[in-house]
This record gives structure tokens, C-alpha cells and sequence, in this order.
């Protein structure tokens, strides 16, 4: 039994990504469990898994739909197939995608290996998270910008801070002082 870290990355956005751990011997349906888990993926969405390349190319199919491994399938079954039987080799990748409107796409990499856990915990587990999810994009709101913060505390987008021409107001002057005054008086008085 041996340890296996990821980086699972969203293809659209590679800064969101989760880093998790599975022990060689679960299944790949753990493994699309805890993808939909910690990436807050609706809980009844199927998904399949294929054997990549380094180009990302896309091989065997591994579904969550499929029941039974029967040879010469067009797909395995995530509950029937261990994560360990398809790491071909140790920089080994899969393609992760989504079976949904929004066809999400995760790309999985093999960060390491390691022969044996030193801490028994319950796994898969997720051991680094960075990004939001693409089911939320839209939903929570992202970190503002500092100048749009700026902008939206001084309400600098909606005006100039001068008025508009012709509306003297911002300058505190009441109609009859406005009458009196010439539009050169006024500018000295910036």
C-alpha cells in the first residue's frame, strides 16, 4: 500500500487547485468522491476519469457509471478499479471531466509517491486548497482589486468630483451668489 499525492487543477483556471492525498489501493470512485467534495461539485454528478499522457491526451476511460470491469469494455468501473492498478508509471496523469451542463474538466498530476503513510487518516483527503470552484464561479465574490475598492469607497465611478458643467452644487454656492460670480471667479477658488 502506498501513498499518492495530486495536484488536481480546473483546466479553465490553473490557479484553482486542490492537492490531495488517496492511498494506492481505493478505488478511483473514492478518489471522484473527494474531487466532488472538496471542489463543491453537486453530489449526485457522475464524472470519468481517463489515463493520460504528458500532452494531457486523453486514453482509458475509467466511469463512474460502469458497474462491472468486463474485458474488452470501452470503459472500467471507478468502484472496481484501484487508483494504484493505472499509475503506469511515477509522473503518471489522468483527465478528470465532469459528466454535467458545464462539462468541468480537471486535470490530475501525480506530485508523489510515497511507499507508505506515516499518519493513518482517512483518505482521500485534501491537503492544500487554493482557488474557488467552478460550480461557485459567480456565486462568491472574489477578492476586489485594490482600485475598485478605492472607486466604489469614494464613489469615484459614478462621478468626477467636479458636478456637471453648469451644476454648482459641489461647490456649496447658493443661486444668487452663482448669479453674481463669473466663471473665472469660480476657478480661482480651486
Amino acid at each position: 500500500m502506498s501513498l499518492i499525492k495530486f495536484r488536481i487543477s480546473w483546466e479553465e483556471d490553473d490557479a484553482s487547485f486542490r492537492d490531495m492525498e488517496i492511498l494506492s489501493s481505493q478505488s478511483f470512485f473514492e478518489l471522484h468522491e473527494g474531487i466532488k467534495k472538496h471542489f463543491q461539485l453537486p453530489a449526485e454528478m457522475e464524472a470519468s476519469i481517463y489515463v493520460s499522457d504528458d500532452r494531457w491526451i486523453r486514453g482509458r476511460e475509467i466511469s463512474s457509471t460502469v458497474e462491472k470491469n468486463l474485458r474488452d469494455a470501452p470503459a472500467l468501473s471507478m468502484k472496481k478499479t484501484a487508483v494504484g492498478a493505472l499509475m503506469l508509471n511515477p509522473d503518471q496523469k489522468f483527465v478528470y471531466q465532469c459528466v454535467h451542463a458545464k462539462s468541468w474538466v480537471f486535470l490530475l498530476d501525480t506530485l508523489t509517491l510515497l511507499p507508505d503513510p506515516s499518519i493513518l487518516r482517512e483518505y482521500p483527503i485534501c491537503v492544500k486548497s487554493e482557488g474557488i470552484s467552478p460550480s461557485q464561479l459567480g456565486l462568491i465574490p472574489t477578492e476586489k482589486d485594490s482600485v475598485v475598492e478605492i472607486e466604489e469607497r469614494y464613489d469615484l465611478a459614478s462621478r468626477d468630483g467636479f458636478g456637471d458643467e453648469g451644476d454648482d452644487e459641489d461647490l456649496g454656492l447658493s443661486e444668487d451668489a452663482e448669479e453674481g460670480m463669473d466663471s473665472s471667479e469660480i476657478s480661482e477658488d480651486f
